[in-house]
């Protein structure tokens, strides 16, 4: 049998969470809750929202940044903390 690990949080823009991205994630206007296999690899991310205007709508994201939502032009994700640079 697979131990799983949840997480269930209510998260907003830059705050950070740690998640293994293979796993099971949902969003939900602020609420994140992702479960995975206890030995999966985790890693740690900041939430970040991106504006898409016309008339590129176009966003250019991190490596392995994960889509968490898309509502009207706002777009939801979550980046990998090191992307910000100092590893906040």
């Amino acid at each position: 049998m697979t131990e799983l690990e949840v997480v269930d949080t209510n998260v907003g823009p830059l705050d950070t969470v740690e998640f293994a991205p293979d796993g099971r994630v949902e969003y939900d206007n602020g609420h994140l809750t992702a479960v995975y296999p206890t030995e999966a690899a985790t890693e740690k991310y900041a939430l970040a929202e991106y504006e898409v205007t016309p008339p590129t709508d176009t966003v250019d994201m991190p490596d392995d940044s994960v889509l968490l939502s898309i509502t009207g032009g706002t777009l939801v994700a979550a980046v990998p903390i090191d992307a910000y640079g100092d590893g906040a």
